[in-house]
């Protein structure tokens, strides 16, 4: 698709009709396929929502309580499902009629592919325009790329094209991407060290207030409580991860930076598979940096990386996958009989993380499927069966780890419970805005799934890059749901990870199409994806220096644990004492004051409905506990008189912090 200027230059010299290559093909098919997709969001995206994503008879409860913020709207829902698919006619296009050869002269086909990349680029123009709330505006957003970022990256990309003309130039570069053992050890040396870099910007200590640390940590000292995830704990982020934090956590100390620092360990060996990813593509370690610095500084725009739920609870797995995919085909050359310990990792990354994680999962499926497509029956069925037996495996070891530590096997319904309370009960569910940035980055995730089809389609390029530029673009395309659920400013950063993924795979193919052809005259595709990369370049300046990071972490104000509320918690109990503790932080709590909190989730925050009320109530009843520690700010009225009618009152408060206990 990228490469199609070269190809159309080399039709300009026949007289007659010729046929299409599957570049051509692309441009060509895109404009038609994207009407026919456009129409089906407007009519079929309310059908499709209402069959897929129908409010059940639950709501958010109660009504105007302090988290139930948010309402369903299926319409949106179903909207997304057909975008996802979209791209699947223009690659089913490419595909199948490449075989049959269309024919146009060649004037006609320039005309129609220039045409095609002029609307490419007005609709990545309008959605930056949208972004700033120049057109359609419906609320403030950030201006997340200023005018001044945008000129330099324009700059940068025209100069980068200029100078790789200059033979001399290219032939150095040529020499310094050429891979040794030196360079080797040196860019895995550099990758750790910038990977490092970006993680410590996630490291708190207990003096550090960080309001998005409470949830997920809670989760670590839940399993050192005592709770089992998927059986009688339900953690609204990683189900499987917390293990890992609670062993280190117990080998070398409670705290906020013992946490962090585990985890941010766990991220950063995600960016170093990441790096892994690029250098098996380019074959060159220093080009691979040169790539993969970029990536992270675009990856920690607006500092995501701060949020563990994001790295690694969201991303980790699915860069391992990314790595593992990438490595199996690179090694095996796309055989499929032995697969089944990718989709045994897939399975667990599932369970961890749903939503990316299944994004992870099918995008290492369509890549191996691209690497080696199958051409029998007997293909189609042995790499189903891999997945299948993969999967089982994953089932398996989930299983008996909740059986030895719970007794119990995980229960399917606590991994569906968070989705389906974002999806079809609208947790903080927003409109999305009509034209924003967002439409830019679903362009480039379909461009990534259409690259790869016209490599596949042509039998050109390197199998590696084609099977992960599909994988990028699906897993772009599914964890996209999460910007699609909540669709506010934070969610948009929050996919740049993804973004920036699939547009460096996109900056290799482009590099590789200008290079065939000595830099000659980029298409505006080409020159859009330089760009891309160039702003992601610019990005680099963003990065915060380590020494900032360690002044940070040296301040330390009011601890973000609230000792005040352990120590209310503690007046009121004795060591061993079974207790519901729903204040955030609550598991915290019990495990330091050496008690056995029975609340099933993770804070307060996170009871939004009548049936997870009745869910804690019944597990108070069934392990006897007497005495329950809330926080008034986030206890509605209605749950409040619920409580009551259980048979719990007021025993004490001191500020915000209340003890109810039963008669």
């Amino acid at each position: 698709m990228l490469s199609v200027a070269a190809e159309s230059v080399a039709s300009r010299g026949r007289p007659h009709a010729s046929a299409l290559s599957a570049g051509e093909l692309a441009w060509i098919a895109v404009i038609p396929c994207a009407i026919v997709a456009a129409i089906a969001l407007l009519l079929l995206g309310p059908l499709v929502g209402d069959a897929l994503f129908r409010p059940s008879a639950e709501r958010l409860w109660p009504p105007g309580g302090p988290q139930t913020v948010g309402e369903p709207d299926p319409a949106k829902l179903g909207r997304y499902a057909i975008a996802v698919l979209a791209p699947l006619l223009s690659a089913g296009v490419i595909l199948a009629a490449a075989r049959r050869g269309p024919r146009l002269s060649p004037r006609t086909t320039r005309t129609l592919v220039l045409a095609s990349q002029a609307l490419l680029v007005a609709f990545v123009v309008l959605a930056v325009l949208g972004q700033y709330g120049l057109v359609l505006p419906d609320r403030p957003l950030p201006r997340l790329f200023d005018l001044e970022a945008i000129l330099v990256a324009g700059i940068l990309a025209a100069a980068g094209v200029l100078a790789m003309r200059r033979p001399s130039f290219a032939q150095r570069i040529g020499r310094l991407a050429r891979e040794t053992p030196t360079r080797r050890a040196a860019g895995l040396a550099l990758a750790v060290a910038v990977a490092a870099t970006a993680m410590l910007d996630g490291l708190f200590t207990d003096g550090v207030d960080n309001g998005k640390l409470v949830w997920s940590v809670n989760a670590a000292f839940a399993v050192l409580d005592g709770r089992t995830p998927l059986v009688d704990f339900h953690p609204i982020y990683a189900k499987l991860l917390p293990y890992a934090a609670a062993i280190a956590m117990a080998a070398f100390g409670t705290t906020a930076l013992v946490y962090t620092i585990a985890l941010g360990t766990l991220s950063a060996l995600s960016l170093v598979a990441v790096y892994a990813v690029f250098r098996r593509i380019v074959k060159g370690p220093l080009l691979a940096l040169a790539l993969f610095v970029p990536f992270v500084a675009l990856s920690d725009y607006e500092h995501v990386m701060v949020m563990t739920a994001m790295f690694p609870m969201r991303y980790g797995g699915a860069y391992l996958m990314a790595w593992l995919t990438v490595r199996h085909i690179d090694r095996r050359g796309g055989d499929n009989s032995r697969t089944w310990p990718l989709f045994a990792v897939g399975g667990l990354v599932a369970v961890d993380g749903l939503e990316f994680g299944v994004a992870a999962l099918a995008a290492a499926l369509v890549a191996l499927a691209c690497a080696r497509p199958p051409r029998s029956r007997h293909d189609a069925l042995q790499l189903a069966g891999q997945v299948a037996g993969g999967l089982l495996v994953a089932v398996t070891a989930v299983s008996l780890l909740t059986l030895l530590r719970a007794g119990a096997f995980p229960d399917p319904a606590i991994l569906l419970e968070w989705p389906r309370i974002f999806t079809k009960l609208g947790w903080f569910a927003r409109p999305m805005p009509p034209v924003s940035l967002h439409l830019a980055v679903y362009a480039t995730f379909v461009a990534a799934i259409l690259v790869a089809a016209v490599r596949l389609r042509s039998r050109r390029g390197e199998i590696p890059l084609t099977g992960m530029l599909a994988w990028s673009g699906v897993f772009g395309l599914l964890a996209s749901s999460y910007y699609i659920g909540n669709s506010d400013e934070s969610k948009i950063l929050a996919l740049f990870s993804a973004w920036a993924f699939a547009l460096m795979l996109l900056t290799i193919a482009t590099v590789q199409a200008l290079a065939a052809r000595g830099w000659r005259r980029p298409s505006l595709a080409e020159g859009l994806v330089l760009l891309g990369f160039a702003l992601a370049a610019c990005s680099v300046i963003r990065l915060t220096p380590p020494q900032e990071q360690i002044e940070r972490l040296a301040h330390e104000p009011q601890p973000a644990y609230q000792p005040a509320a352990e120590r209310f918690i503690g007046r009121l109990t004795r060591k061993g004492q079974s207790v519901a503790i729903l204040l955030p932080m609550g598991h915290r709590f019990a495990y330091e004051l050496g008690l056995v909190n029975v609340f099933p989730y993770e804070t307060q925050d996170e009871i939004v409905t009548r049936s997870q009320l009745e869910l804690v109530l019944d597990t108070i009843r069934r392990e006897g506990v007497h005495d329950i520690f809330l926080l008034e700010s986030l206890t509605a009225p209605a749950q409040m008189a619920m409580l009551t009618e259980a048979g719990f009152t007021i025993r004490a408060q001191e500020g915000q912090f209340v003890a109810l206990g039963d008669a």
